[in-house]
């Protein structure tokens, strides 16, 4: 199925995985893991916040909150309105509380990460590697794309890792084939 907050794609299965996951929280304490997670508190609070459930350890507990990043910052970046991520969460099995939640959730921080991304713009650095290995054990046809990249005015190299399907690997790659054929052409 095709999901607005997924970039019209289909959601990943370890989201997927980990949505279901969170399901099984009663709505309250959904609640409080997700206002910690919009609060940046650090990430040994969750394990608090989730003792006495089966999602305690901490390898849980992270799976908790990036799932939870995640599918705000996908939101955020799909230009998804709430009452859709809350259809699209429907549809995909999450209860109606936590849909609920994580919708109230985007669109009342939407303003502020919009203008964030106003005021520290955007600019490509250089890349200057690329590595695709599969994805974390667990995660079910997914790619880790890591891009080196070194930036324009300090020279400084940084290094960006990003959980991507295996469809999309494919779509990634015929479309920076094509930018770097733009970007070829205006050199010339």
């Amino acid at each position: 199925m095709k999901f607005k907050f997924c970039s019209e794609g289909d959601c990943p299965l370890w989201a997927l995985a980990a949505l279901h996951a969170l399901g099984s929280l009663p709505a309250p304490l959904f609640r409080t893991l997700l206002q910690h997670v919009l609060e940046e508190q650090p990430d040994d609070g969750i394990m608090d916040i989730l003792k006495n459930t089966y999602l305690s350890s901490r390898e849980e507990s992270a799976r908790a909150a990036a799932v939870i990043r995640w599918v705000l910052h996908q939101t955020w970046s799909c230009a998804c309105p709430g009452s859709q991520l809350t259809r699209d969460l429907l549809v995909l099995g999450v209860p109606r509380a936590h849909a609920a939640a994580l919708a109230d959730a985007a669109d009342s921080t939407r303003d502020s990460h919009v203008a964030n991304a106003h005021s520290n713009g955007f600019m490509v650095n250089k890349v200057s590697n690329v590595t695709l290995t599969p994805g974390p054990e667990g995660a079910i046809d997914t790619y880790k794309l890591t891009l080196f990249t070194d930036d324009v005015f300090t020279g400084e190299q940084k290094r960006k890792q990003l959980l991507i399907e295996k469809t999309q690997a494919r779509t990634l790659l015929t479309e920076l084939k094509k930018a770097y054929q733009k970007m070829e052409g205006l050199e010339k």
